[in-house]
């Protein structure tokens, strides 16, 4: 006898927390009416659309799936489905809405708190970089004084302050270049703690700013305090009470309040930064505005950050939950762009709104990509070298490697799905070609920075410091050894001069007038040791004042003259003033980087292409190669500060001279030209030798492991 299986009970609807409340929020961008479930519990607020209103209006706990169907049927004609009804379950169990969990027990709730919980270094690696303290509860205060404040938000003021800051512009404009010289003047402690006063004023105006809007419109405001931003403190305000708003217009005149303010700052301090005397308040009135200007225009506005910009982005498209959404949406983009699996879109939206999305997702990923390595670099600096490395590893394992794993495992997990389509074929086979690329050892030539010029070669420099007279030479021109090419001039030694042969004379005439004076004559010993102490500094004085004709060492052509050196300006023995060329061999000379050192063999074939493009290229080959990394980039042509491709770091060197110390090992190579034609003056350029093959990915890890080990010290 066979006893048929009893059927399963229907699902019934859990009970909500009776916390809970639900109200009307601001219309979606297309218009679709939305609602809040306002969790004052947890301070959090949940944006559910017009099916989930339909459900939770009729939710009755205990009731069954098709129950709920039918009420919502009866009152207001609207269909939902029985798949609706458990997802839209599933949402509230995982936003713990419910009184108990799916399962029925609350250990489910326990586990998710669990969760949520990390230990302390855990906690640090997540939040670093962001550390929010709330310090007092400003609503009385606020509430107190908004009448007095009020009338810093209407249209009158808005027309006082756009009028200053237009007047503060164009009279600043007339007197740009001292405004911009200031900044000058702020690369020390005071101008530091200036700009530190400076954004504390700002924040806080700012903030207040953000306040004083929302209490303006009934927004309760439950917390300010301080965040850390990379451990650097600045003010928050708590008004995520604005979500409650059913005006968008509203929510964009808190968001943008902060910017207001410090828009207003920026135009008063701009205006009495005209006017003020030299001292501390012009100081801090520059500060102001600086600050002012680039923290609401660069940082506050950007709709990439989540700042200020961001959330008026998001209201003034009708877009809540921006990026979440837009991530989803580009995601989903992406995926169709590279397999073209032809699922349908994460929500439905205007095409137009779509493609901004879209667009607004990937922008925001590129921007993070660029902005969280800087953040990396600025953490590494901040710190000592090992910690530096462990944050900076931490930095881009965590907001870039991390998401970028996390899209891969979910195309793994579509697995066949994602390879079926012909798009997917072209996508995998375009990626293989890249990594056999990468890996491969194909590329054979090696790029040397260099500069062609003659072999015999004289860099002429001055043997003591004075004024320019008179340039006695041009480029091209042909001289002689000797000739004068600078003529200096220094009033210390004119001076000095003047005084030694004025002693001189007067000691010559008391010399003279002995037989009649006694005095004279008596001291005639003297008088004679002084002349011959005159005579040695006067040829002296005379030896230093010929120091400063500077004449050329060698007969040949003027190949170089530096531009900076013209009459009336002073310039010092590092000054480099001349380059002349003697004999008929030419050569290349530049810096190969150490990894293409190992690559290249003396003797190796190459040729250098000038960086003029009207110029041919040059057969070279490859003469000598130094021992020892280069300690300082002496052809100052090559170096970056001088508009080169060598990346160098200036620091002081021997007797106050400045030496450019490349950032990373460089050895000096010397190629042979000899059989070309001289060319006039020298020329810069790339010299590109033939060497073993090497592929992208040796160059890259070679490149990483010696930054890593040049950093970490070992």
């Amino acid at each position: 006898m066979q006893i048929a299986a009893s059927p399963a009970p229907a699902p019934k609807l859990p009970e909500l927390r009776q916390d809970l409340r639900l109200e009307k929020a601001a219309p979606a961008a297309d218009g679709t009416p939305m609602w809040i479930v306002i969790d004052a519990t947890q301070h959090r607020y949940v944006q559910v659309g017009e099916t989930a209103h339909h459900l939770l209006a009729k939710w009755r706990p205990g009731i069954t799936y098709g129950e709920l169907q039918a009420a919502v049927a009866h009152s207001s004609g609207y269909t939902v489905t029985a798949d609706e009804i458990a997802e839209f379950i599933q949402f509230l169990s995982m936003n713990s809405l419910t009184l108990e969990p799916m399962s029925g027990d609350w250990r489910h709730y326990s586990a998710v708190a669990a969760q949520g919980r990390h230990g302390w270094i855990t906690w640090l690696i997540h939040n670093y970089l962001f550390i929010r303290v709330p310090l007092f509860q400003p609503d009385a205060f606020l509430r107190r004084w908004l009448s007095l404040v009020a009338p810093l938000g209407s249209r009158v003021f808005a027309i006082v302050v756009a009028c200053f800051g237009l007047v503060g512009l164009y009279l600043t404009s007339r007197q740009w270049d001292s405004f911009t010289a200031t900044f000058e003047d702020f690369f020390s402690l005071e101008g530091a703690l200036t700009y530190a006063v400076a954004l504390t004023i700002v924040k806080s105006a700012h903030e207040l700013g953000h306040a004083f809007t929302a209490v303006r419109y009934g927004v309760r405001v439950p917390s300010m305090g301080v965040c850390f931003l990379l451990l650097f403190p600045v003010l928050y305000t708590d008004v995520t009470d604005a979500w409650r708003l059913k005006s968008r217009r509203a929510r964009l005149h808190i968001g943008g309040a902060g910017v207001a303010v410090e828009l207003a700052l920026a135009c008063f301090a701009t205006f009495f930064w005209v006017f003020l005397p030299d001292g501390i308040l012009k100081g801090l009135a520059f500060s102001i505005a600086t600050v002012g200007w680039v923290m609401s225009l660069a940082v506050n506005l950007n709709p990439l950050m989540r700042f200020d910009g961001y959330y008026l982005f998001a209201d003034a498209i009708g877009i809540d939950n921006l990026q979440a959404r837009a991530f989803a949406l580009g995601r989903w983009r992406l995926r169709e762009f590279l397999f073209a699996v032809d699922e349908p879109a994460p929500e439905r939206l205007p095409d137009k709104m779509r493609r901004l999305l879209i667009v607004y997702a990937w922008a925001t990923w590129i921007y993070r990509l660029i902005v969280f390595t800087g953040i990396a670099v600025v953490v590494y600096h901040m710190t000592f070298k090992l910690l530096g490395i462990v944050l900076f590893l931490i930095e881009i394992v965590y907001f870039i490697i991390k998401p970028v794993y996390g899209e891969v495992c979910v195309w793994r997990k579509k697995g066949r799905r994602l390879m079926d389509s012909t798009r997917s074929r072209i996508t995998i086979s375009m990626a293989a070609v890249m990594f056999l690329w990468f890996v491969t050892p194909w590329s054979t030539r090696i790029a040397i920075p260099s500069i062609l010029e003659g072999q015999n070669i004289s860099r002429v420099y001055p043997q003591r410091p004075g004024v320019v007279e008179r340039v006695w030479v041009r480029v091209g021109e042909r001289v002689i050894a000797g000739q004068t090419l600078v003529e200096l001039s220094s009033t210390e030694i004119v001076f000095k001069l003047k005084v030694a042969r004025r002693k001189k004379a007067l000691t010559l005439t008391r010399l003279a007038r002995r037989s009649v004076d006694v005095e004279d004559r008596n001291d005639s010993l003297t008088l004679g040791q002084q002349l011959k102490s005159l005579n040695a500094e006067i040829a002296g004085l005379e030896r230093e004042a010929a120091e400063l004709i500077i004449r050329t060492p060698a007969a040949g052509i003027v190949a170089e003259l530096n531009g900076e050196v013209h009459p009336g300006r002073t310039i010092g023995h590092s000054e480099f003033v001349a380059m002349i060329r003697s004999g008929k061999d030419l050569v290349a000379r530049g810096y190969i980087a150490q990894a293409d050192a190992q690559r290249v063999e003396l003797g190796a074939d190459g040729y250098f292409v000038p960086e003029e493009l009207d110029r041919s290229r040059i057969a070279v080959k490859l003469d000598v190669i130094s021992t020892a990394a280069a300690a300082s980039i002496d052809i100052t042509e090559l170096a970056s500060t001088y508009g080169g491709p060598i990346a160098v770091r200036p620091r002081s060197g021997a007797r106050g001279s400045r030496v450019l110390s490349p950032i990373d090992a460089r050895y000096l190579a010397t190629m042979d030209a000899s059989n070309e034609r001289l060319p006039v003056t020298a020329q810069r350029g790339v010299v590109y030798l033939l060497g073993q093959a090497q592929s992208p990915a040796q160059r890259f890890f070679r490149q990483v492991g010696s930054v890593l080990v040049r950093e970490s010290g070992l």
